[in-house]
């Protein structure tokens, strides 16, 4: 239901990017401000790890398709 981010994750992150400030988000949420610190970190660390996991994959796609092709060397990006 909420991807790669847990329920609380992304409850955190949406007021986050809606322009919220942590001491806010602690306050709204009824958690302590280290602890929305933790979470941010903690789903933008999934966040990137999902963008690395897809950068990957298309590198992965692109030599699928040139070895399909028929190239025998690729430089990776």
């Amino acid at each position: 239901m909420y991807g790669i981010l847990t329920k609380r994750q992304a409850e955190v992150l949406r007021y986050y990017m809606l322009g919220y400030k942590q001491e806010e988000i602690a306050k709204i949420l009824k958690i302590s401000q280290p602890r929305v610190s933790k979470i941010l970190k903690s789903a933008f660390n999934k966040i990137r790890l999902a963008e690395e996991t897809i950068k990957y994959y298309r590198e992965l796609k692109k030599l699928s398709n040139a070895k399909k092709k028929g190239l025998k060397e690729i430089i990776l990006d």
